[in-house]
């Protein structure tokens, strides 16, 4: 596997890029994916975003249920 297809390194080398596109990004999906990638490749995820995110999850949920 070369360091282009290694998702550590991948997620190492655009970490910045991933954090800027869940806060940023109007794509449920793209966000999770970026999410996913920072929490299982990445060093640590950034709390913020997680945070964010977790917030989010919980503003759907309460709409979901009414």
């Amino acid at each position: 596997m070369t360091d282009s297809t290694d998702p550590d390194v991948y997620v190492r080398k655009n970490k910045e890029s991933l954090v800027r596109v869940i806060k940023h990004s109007n794509d449920e999906f793209v966000r999770a994916l970026c999410l996913a990638a920072l929490v299982k490749y990445g060093d640590e995820p950034p709390e913020a975003v997680v945070e964010k995110d977790i917030d989010r999850l919980d503003q759907l949920r309460d709409c979901l249920d009414q």
